[in-house]
């Protein structure tokens, strides 16, 4: 196995995930996940092939280590610690542990590796019949909605400790992780009419995928900060839908705002400042407008709107009739 080269290490595991293997039993099928060469060095590109995996109850899903260092398969998190659903125990060059999978694993398993944490996995699986499982409840439950922020806030402490050892790709999927839970668990607030912790929840999910942009653009993985960036702006944008749900028009319209920025940072790039009009539902403070540098602001003549121009054109501008702050 060790003469296998990544590329093909990664074209196999693909084409396994793309055409499962058929058991005995009705419908089960087989999904190989690779360990490639170099997984034990967390600045490579691959760590499991594929890392993220849908499946069904009775599907058995096969991890293969290709790698020279020895791992291992454990569902849980590096921050909470294995959960006791799975554990290969340890994994060498060209061994293979295997795990079907059951009723009670329906949902979302996350798994790593103990020995090298920055290594993760997460397996989605759906009901026999083939069906998605709700991310929410029917009717709103506070205990889920609590479970899911235990979830998150294990993640953010994962992905901090990712961020201040330098691991920035370990980081930003961790954050991702953390905003999936923040939002699962504003749904949860949504459904029991608590729209106030909607909101934040929403707007803790929105800084995830903040943080996850920041650390992608520190990777040089710009497609991916640009996503994330997308995403902190759709997240505002709930946040703000459940601040009007809360009759809470003030801080509405700052996450509107938000919104607004972040999709301009994931169409502009990252130094994207607002124009001045939107800063003002934003900061509501006329003092604390900001232009990009080399910019001032002044005021329409007509609309009395505030808006950045080049310092040359100011004194023109106020000769028309334009002011300024």
């Amino acid at each position: 196995m060790k003469n296998w080269s990544l590329d093909k290490i990664i074209l196999f595991s693909i084409l396994v995930c793309l055409i499962p293997i058929a058991m005995n039993e009705a419908h089960a099928k087989t999904f190989d996940v690779v360990i490639p060469q170099g997984s034990s060095n967390p600045t490579n590109l691959y760590h499991f092939v594929q890392s993220e995996i849908t499946v069904s109850v009775n599907d058995k899903i096969r991890w293969i280590n290709f790698d020279d260092n020895t791992h291992t398969v454990t569902s849980g998190s590096f921050k909470g610690g294995p959960n006791g659903v799975f554990n290969s125990g340890l994994l060498e060059n060209s061994e293979i542990f295997s795990y079907i999978v059951g009723p009670s694993d329906i949902g979302t398993l996350s798994y790593y590796c103990t020995i090298h944490p920055w290594m993760n996995g997460i397996v989605t699986v759906l009901d026999p019949e083939g069906m998605p499982v709700a991310m929410v409840t029917e009717s709103g439950s506070l205990e889920t909605a609590l479970g899911y922020l235990q979830e998150a806030q294990g993640f953010v402490e994962s992905a901090n400790e990712f961020g201040d050892t330098g691991y920035d790709d370990q980081a930003a999927v961790t954050y991702i992780q953390a905003a999936i839970n923040y939002h699962r668990a504003a749904l949860e607030y949504t459904l029991l009419e608590d729209h106030e912790n909607a909101a934040k929840y929403h707007h803790e999910g929105a800084n995830q995928y903040h943080k996850a942009a920041l650390h992608f653009e520190k990777s040089q993985d710009f497609t991916q900060s640009i996503i994330q960036h997308h995403q902190a702006g759709v997240h505002h944008h709930f946040a703000g839908v459940s601040h009007e749900m809360a009759d809470n028009q003030k801080d509405a319209r700052k996450h509107f705002a938000e919104a607004m920025l972040h999709k301009g940072k994931a169409k502009f790039g990252s130094e994207y400042i607002l124009p001045p009009r939107h800063q003002l539902q934003w900061i509501g403070d006329p003092s604390e407008l900001v232009c990009k540098e080399g910019l001032d602001i002044i005021l329409k003549s007509t609309t009395k709107q505030p808006v950045c121009v080049k310092p040359e054109t100011v004194t023109k501008l106020i000769e028309r009739g334009w002011g300024q702050y």
